[in-house]
């Protein structure tokens, strides 16, 4: 009889196995993208790896903590993942493996790494049978290196990239309104800060991830800042870091006030804040940022620690843009914006 039991018990094992990686992989998505718990996230996806899941659910989990590292703003992990993300994808045709890495690169200042991907992807992926919605990832795709583009300075080519990518994106109503989000920012940048605001009047902030609601916040802020609309950009910066959920956006709220108080003339105000962003634990991206802080601390007759701030522009986000304009600053007539390293 106790072997019956334990027979039967086996059985019932087997049979609920994947209802239950398929739940607690429900669950562990929930924390990543809904609630910002990358914490539960990575105990839940080392949960599911001990249940045994199938070749589809491991490159899933590994996609989850790749992205839970970066949110936690564990840069440096999240990158080497993000490496062999980027190796796996071209072997197995995943445009969604392709992305993460994407993302991920992004996110630690590797712009050129980001679009190498694509690159690669071009010339030696072999799609299979298992890829998932390559429509809608090779548009995701597409979509984050508006991102990398920008960071590299060529606003116009993000434009088009983006361009391309709406024309792509009809019936997938979470890329539409990331769409919304990208071409107001690109906008608020690029002297149509008007157009900026109205664009976000048609974004459905609920239709996106609530862990990146901020960014909604943190681009009406550029588009109001750019309007010389001081006051109502700084409240909306500050919603935005009430609803931060990810390091990297709670460390970019604190550079948005200190553009923000630097455009209004408020120079301690801001070198505060500046300073608070600098010293956040993600270090990622920020070129920008650190030049501005830079050049207000420059203004209030601090000069060497101006340099100091430009040198972080070189060590921190040296492919950007920004970059070159900090080594000129600092007199640096030969330097050279480092390329891709795979």
């Amino acid at each position: 009889m106790p072997w019956l039991a334990l027979a039967l018990l086996a059985m019932i094992a087997v049979l609920l196995r994947q209802p239950i990686i398929d739940a607690l992989f429900a669950l562990a998505e929930e924390c990543s993208f809904h609630w910002g718990a990358y914490r539960g996230t990575l105990r839940l996806t080392q949960a599911i790896r001990m249940l045994g899941p199938d070749a589809l659910m491991q490159r899933s989990l590994r996609q989850l903590r790749v992205h839970a590292h970066e949110s936690l703003g564990r840069t440096a992990r999240a990158v080497e993942g993000a490496r062999r993300l980027a190796d796996e994808a071209r072997t197995v045709g995943d445009w969604s493996l392709a992305n993460t890495a994407i993302n991920t690169f992004i996110n630690a200042g590797l712009y050129q790494e980001a679009l190498e991907v694509e690159r690669r992807w071009e010339s030696q992926a072999a799609p299979g049978p298992e890829a998932l919605g390559p429509d809608e990832q090779a548009a995701l795709v597409q979509f984050n290196l508006c991102e990398a583009l920008y960071n590299l300075g060529d606003w116009e080519a993000a434009r088009e990239r983006l361009r391309a990518v709406e024309e792509a994106a009809v019936g997938e109503p979470l890329l539409q309104q990331a769409i919304l989000m990208q071409r107001a920012w690109i906008q608020a940048h690029t002297g149509q800060a008007e157009d900026a605001l109205a664009t976000l009047e048609l974004l459905k902030r609920e239709d996106i991830p609530r862990v990146y609601w901020s960014e909604v916040a943190f681009t009406r802020a550029a588009a109001l800042l750019a309007l010389r609309r001081y006051d109502e950009a700084g409240n909306e910066a500050q919603v935005g870091l009430k609803l931060a959920r990810r390091v990297a956006s709670t460390r970019n709220g604190l550079f948005m006030l200190g553009h923000i108080e630097l455009a209004a003339g408020r120079l301690e105000e801001a070198a505060r804040h500046f300073e608070a962003g600098a010293a956040h634990p993600y270090k990622g991206q920020g070129g920008g940022a650190l030049l501005a802080w830079g050049d207000c601390l420059e203004k209030l007759g601090r000069g060497e620690r101006a340099r100091e701030a430009w040198r972080l522009v070189l060590d921190r986000d040296p492919q950007s843009a920004a970059a070159r304009e900090a080594a000129a600053r600092l007199g640096l007539a030969g330097w050279q914006v480092p390329g891709a390293s795979g």
